[in-house]
């Protein structure tokens, strides 16, 4: 008998020391995007700077399992429901989006700080909000732009997106990217028959951008603070005018300081 309460006592010892431990664990392992918003950000536009994947190289913290749960990135989106986003007439009713499907990769790092296999991957169609309605009102010197809640006005809008995962099995240090398609980029491009490509607004994916203004993560580490993980097809796009080559996914060093991408990775806290 002594020896059964003895057991159950331990028992019960673990389970608290368990539950203690969980209970204060940290499921954020990377953080870069800040607690409150602004209205938005510089981003990395993949049209317009014919782009096909955008992300980052990172170190993440220690978390209770390290298993992925969910990654988070911030978006900034430049689309108008009708109207050009640059001229004032940008017209959009209150909730209007549109839907886009993007994915998110996590690739183990290989030799020469290259993507190598594959983590994880995710793709999810979003609905994606179109930037308010121009402001000449409240936004006199820049009448195309709207006055977002922070009282800044802005050509684009910044919001969140997240990606569950499964719980696989991060390392140390990982790659990232992010990628949709546009009227000419992506890995599918969409082309230029459709016909959004005809009206003023043009297609509202060729107006999403990926949302670029950490100066440095708040949880984990940023292993290039001054670069970034880029796939273009235009040499200028890089900070090494292209030397390193285009129309690769490769480590775009030198030029980025300030300008990383907004993005939290979240593991499973058992």
């Amino acid at each position: 008998m002594a020896l059964i309460v003895a057991l159950a006592a331990m028992g019960m010892m673990g389970f608290t020391a368990l539950s203690a431990s969980a209970a204060g664990a940290k499921p954020i392992v990377y953080n870069s995007i800040p607690k409150n918003l602004a209205g938005n950000y510089p981003s990395q536009p993949f049209q317009a700077q014919q782009t096909s994947d955008f992300g980052d190289e990172v170190q993440f913290a220690a978390g209770p399992t390290n298993h992925l749960k969910q990654v988070t990135i911030v978006m900034s989106s430049w689309a108008c429901q009708s109207g050009a986003w640059n001229d004032g007439s940008c017209t959009t009713a209150p909730g209007a989006t549109f839907k886009v499907p993007i994915t998110l990769t996590v690739y183990n790092i290989d030799t020469g700080d290259t993507p190598g296999t594959v983590i994880a991957s995710s793709t999810k169609i979003f609905k994606m909000p179109y930037r308010p309605s121009a402001d000449p009102t409240n936004c006199s010197a820049t009448p195309e732009k709207f006055k977002a809640t922070d009282g800044t006005c802005y050509n684009g809008l910044a919001h969140k997106i997240s990606f569950a995962f499964g719980g696989q099995t991060l390392p140390t240090d990982a790659i990232w990217g992010v990628t949709y398609n546009t009227s000419g980029y992506g890995h599918s491009p969409l082309g230029y028959s459709n016909p959004c490509n005809a009206t003023v607004q043009g297609c509202p994916y060729d107006s999403l951008n990926v949302a670029a203004g950490a100066t440095a993560p708040t949880v984990g580490t940023d292993q290039h603070l001054n670069g970034v993980f880029l796939n273009s097809a235009t040499a200028g796009v890089y900070c090494d005018g292209g030397a390193g080559g285009t129309n690769t996914f490769r480590l775009d060093d030198g030029c980025w300081a300030g300008y990383n991408p907004l993005i939290q990775f979240k593991v499973f806290s058992f």
